[in-house]
């Protein structure tokens, strides 16, 4: 048996978020330390903040809540866009709506645990359901652990972004 468990949350919810969302921005942090300074903890989270608010007023996106005993260990969030609103129609043939998995958070202690895996696969049911089959997730280019789950679930790179900072 999991030694977690998976529930529904929305918009009450979104200041638990906190903590896994920092974690994440660490994450990118000690990903690729090159691209330093980054935005503080308290930056990187009120502008999160404002996008998840934003995207879970649409009826058709899921906040999955990964939870051990009472502690919050992990999140997933996806939303649906339309693919005219995306970068995709002018090279892929897709279905006119497109899935974004936007988040992904899973505590450091409960990595390795298949909770990722679980919440990316209970996302992609979720907008497969509301007819957003194709699908599309960002993820640093240095965070090599979430790569290696997005490609064995089948997602393979398809745009790039590089950047050139001022003063790096």
């Amino acid at each position: 048996m999991a030694e977690w468990e998976i529930g529904v949350g929305g918009p009450a919810d979104l200041d638990a978020l906190e903590p896994l969302w920092v974690a994440v921005h660490h994450r990118h942090v000690e990903s690729m330390p090159e691209l330093a300074p980054y935005v503080t903890d308290a930056e990187t989270w009120r502008v999160r903040r404002t996008l998840y608010a934003r995207v879970l007023a649409d009826p058709d996106t899921l906040l999955l809540l990964a939870s051990s005993g009472n502690e919050l260990i992990g999140y997933g969030l996806a939303h649906v866009m339309a693919v005219e609103d995306s970068w995709i129609p002018d090279t892929w043939v897709t279905g006119p709506r497109i899935g974004e998995i936007e988040s992904l958070s899973v505590s450091p202690d409960f990595r390795g645990s298949g909770l990722g895996s679980e919440l990316l696969r209970r996302l992609e049911e979720h907008l497969g359901a509301v007819g957003a089959a194709d699908i599309v997730l960002g993820a640093l280019a240095g965070n090599d652990d979430a790569l290696r789950l997005y490609e064995r679930r089948g997602y393979r790179p398809t745009w790039l972004y590089l950047s050139k900072f001022a003063g790096r």
